[in-house]
């Protein structure tokens, strides 16, 4: 083998572990199964990334919760790899914890730091599903500590939802890579995995500016504002925003992202404002709805999250047909960011293969800055279409914004 083949063929195995970063597909090292087994407990693999940046080597320890909330039977232990990736087989009943320390290297400032055994950074999890994927992050610890103190069933999954909705990631089902130029130009990994990446520098830049780099700080900071609402307040969320923008110009950032506007972060720190679209009018007998063309412009500031800044094309957690479109139909929707004085807009276009009647038939959830509320009205619709099923135009017909 030639050195060109031997150095193509090294980088290929480097691509497919961080390929494998990103999905947890790594397995860690696991001790002897809990002799004490619930009745109803089922073997599951539960596998996951730890980050703050990535955690390297990191001690993991899987809990039982009990029915009042508390930290119960420790389950299994094992560790992280070299991308912070562990797995382990674990008997689960009901509600479990994941905890993690080790050493990282911080974002911000590039030095090697340390999540300590006696204050990890945790993730918690409601109900025993068929896969259970678990990230472990600032975000799932800031999840936990909302629940706090009463960790059980319904509580947790609110907490996890709240928390996800405010920092536009889902932070328990994405797993966040590795902060290189490899694993962002790596094809397999998702827009959601590179937010969820650079949201975790940015709290590590806001950790160091404002808090002394002192993690547990800044999740603090985050979980007072959200003792008092559903969003960070002004202040903190400033904090992130400006921390977000000085990493994407930091000499520390390898991604080669250097714009917020590339990312669905915008609004992290703030809320969400979910609309929905009806038809309305008349339909001549025996014709029904088989597409609609939509679009809507958005208020100031309000963003769509998108899963492809090269197309921006929306991510289908968000722009979904629902009410007399069922929910998987597949739909097409196009976010075009404001431009100087033109207001942000998206395009969505929706096929009936079956044919629908009048009434709601999609579902937007925009993305809103800390501090905002905005109602129907501030929504407007330059422009729809309504066809039958040759296509034709449907008069009389009009969309309204509910």
């Amino acid at each position: 083998m030639d050195i060109t083949t031997h150095i193509a063929a090294c980088s290929l195995i480097i691509l497919i572990c961080l390929g494998g970063c990103s999905g947890g597909g790594f397995e860690g090292s696991n001790n002897d199964e809990s002799p004490v087994v619930a009745p109803n407990a089922l073997l599951k693999r539960v596998h996951g990334v730890a980050s703050k940046g990535i955690i390297l080597a990191g001690n993991v320890s899987i809990f039982a919760l009990n029915s009042n909330g508390t930290k119960g039977t420790l389950l299994k232990t094992t560790s992280t790899s070299a991308f912070g990736a562990y797995s382990s087989s674990v008997n689960l009943a009901g509600p479990t914890l994941v905890e993690v320390s080790g050493h990282y290297t911080d974002e911000a400032t590039g030095l090697k730091s340390e999540i300590p055994q006696n204050s990890p950074l945790r993730a918690a999890v409601d109900t025993v599903s068929s896969v259970m994927t678990i990230a472990v992050t600032p975000f799932t610890e800031l999840a936990v500590r909302k629940t706090m103190p009463l960790l059980v069933g319904g509580n947790i999954g609110e907490a996890n939802k709240l928390v996800s909705d405010i920092f536009k990631v889902d932070i328990i089902a994405t797993q966040p890579l590795n902060l290189s130029a490899e694993s962002f130009a790596y094809v397999g990994t998702s827009q959601v995995q590179k937010d969820y990446t650079l949201l975790l520098a940015a709290f590590s830049q806001m950790a160091h500016d404002y808090y002394g780099g002192v993690v547990s700080d800044a999740i603090a900071a985050m979980n007072n504002d959200l003792a008092k609402g559903d969003t960070l307040g002004s202040v903190v969320s400033g904090q992130l925003k400006a921390a977000l923008t000085k990493f994407l110009q930091s000499e520390l950032n390898p991604t080669g992202i250097k714009d917020v506007s590339a990312t669905n972060l915008s609004n992290a720190g703030g809320g969400t404002k979910i609309i929905k679209l009806a038809t309305v009018g008349t339909l001549p007998p025996g014709i029904s709805i088989y597409g609609i063309t939509v679009a809507i412009s958005l208020p100031p500031d309000v963003t769509v999250r998108v899963s492809d800044f090269e197309r921006y094309q929306t991510d289908s957690h968000v722009v979904y047909s629902s009410g007399v479109f069922p929910s998987d139909i597949y739909t097409t929707g196009h976010f075009v960011p404001a431009i100087s004085s033109s207001p942000a807009s998206l395009t969505v276009s929706i096929p009936q293969a079956s044919g629908s009647a009048l009434g709601e038939f999609l579902t937007v959830v925009c993305d809103i800055p800390a501090g905002t509320t905005y109602s129907a009205s501030d929504f407007s619709l330059p422009y729809f279409k309504v066809v039958d099923g040759n296509g034709i135009e449907l008069q009389g017909i009009t969309v309204d914004i509910l």
